[in-house]
C-alpha cells in the first residue's frame, strides 16, 4: 500500500512520520540502557545505582531499555507496525509508571526500583508513546 501526498496525489517518499518518531524513540532507549552500563554514567553500587544520581537503575532496568529500544528500530519497517508498536509499549511504560505510584513488595522494588524521578520518566515516556501511537493508527482526512 503506496501512501500518497493529500495535495497532490503523488507517492510519498520516505518513511511515514510515526516511524521517525518510532526510530527516535528507540534510539533513545538504546542510548540509556547503554548509559547505563557505563560505570562513570551510573553513581552507586548494587540496589542504589543511580543514572546521572537521578534516575534509579538495575540490570532489568537495563535490559527493558534495550529489549525494548531495538524492538522499537524493529519495528518502524511499516507505519503500522511502529504505531502499534508505539502504542503497545507507551501502555508498558504507562503501567511501569503507574506501578510507581504504588505501595509494591520488596521483590518488585529490587527488580524494578522506582523513585520519583523514573516514575515521571515512566508516565511521560508511556503517555508520549500511547499518544504518537494512537494518533497515526487510524487513516484521517488525506491520510490513506
Amino acid at each position: 500500500m503506496t501512501t500518497t501526498e493529500p495535495e497532490t496525489g503523488a507517492p510519498r517518499r520516505g518513511p511515514a512520520p510515526v516511524q521517525g518518531m518510532g526510530m527516535l524513540i528507540g534510539l533513545l532507549l538504546l542510548v540509556l540502557g547503554a548509559f547505563e552500563l557505563i560505570p562513570g554514567v551510573t553513581v552507586g553500587d548494587g540496589p542504589a545505582r543511580a543514572l546521572f544520581g537521578v534516575f534509579s537503575v538495575s540490570g532489568a532496568w537495563t535490559l527493558v531499555h534495550l529489549l525494548t529500544g531495538a524492538a522499537a528500530v524493529f519495528c518502524t519497517r511499516s507505519p503500522g507496525l511502529a504505531s502499534r508498536f508505539l502504542l503497545v509499549a507507551g501502555a508498558g511504560y504507562a503501567v511501569l509508571g503507574i506501578a510507581g505510584l504504588l505501595p509494591l513488595p520488596q521483590a518488585f522494588d529490587d527488580a524494578l526500583p522506582m523513585n520519583p524521578a523514573g516514575t515521571c520518566l515512566a508516565l511521560g515516556l508511556g503517555t508520549a508513546m500511547l499518544i504518537l501511537g494512537a494518533g497515526w493508527l487510524r487513516p484521517g482526512p488525506g491520510r490513506r
